[in-house]
């Protein structure tokens, strides 16, 4: 998706079995990581954003995290593991949300902005540059 596109009109199961839908998030910014619990790049990625938790929860800034192809039990026993904070929320999709999203390349990070516009997509950010780039959606730039 490029700069400036409406974020489709999603909706997926929850770790815990509960719909959600992406359109609940209009008008709050929101961080959105796609990837598995196999996937050593995604992890060093949920790390990154890991560091910036706090600037995110201060500034409003959701993070949702969508694991393709993934059943709760990886995903549980992965955060177990990793000791990283679990998102705000988790969302365990079949391949309907990854499809949509044209995801080939994973992890894949996403900022969405309160108007529900893309600002960025694209692959892994170090935490320095994804702080960044937060700041300058929050910003309107």
């Amino acid at each position: 998706m490029k700069k400036g596109d409406d974020f489709p009109a999603l909706t997926g199961r929850t770790l815990t079995g509960e719909q959600f839908s992406f359109s609940s998030l209009k008008g709050h910014p929101f961080l959105l990581k796609l990837g598995t619990t196999w996937c050593p790049t995604c992890g060093q990625e949920s790390a990154e954003i890991e560091t910036i938790r706090k600037f995110m929860g201060d500034n409003g800034i959701k993070f949702i995290e969508v694991f393709i192809q993934e059943g709760s039990a990886a995903v549980i026993k992965s955060f177990t593991k990793s000791g990283h904070t679990q998102p705000d929320t988790i969302i365990l999709d079949a391949g309907d949300i990854g499809k949509a999203l044209g995801v080939y390349q994973i992890p894949r990070v996403m900022m969405i902005n309160a108007n529900m516009k893309v600002f960025r997509d694209g692959g892994p950010l170090r935490s320095e540059t994804l702080q960044q780039q937060l700041q300058e959606m929050l910003n309107g730039k």
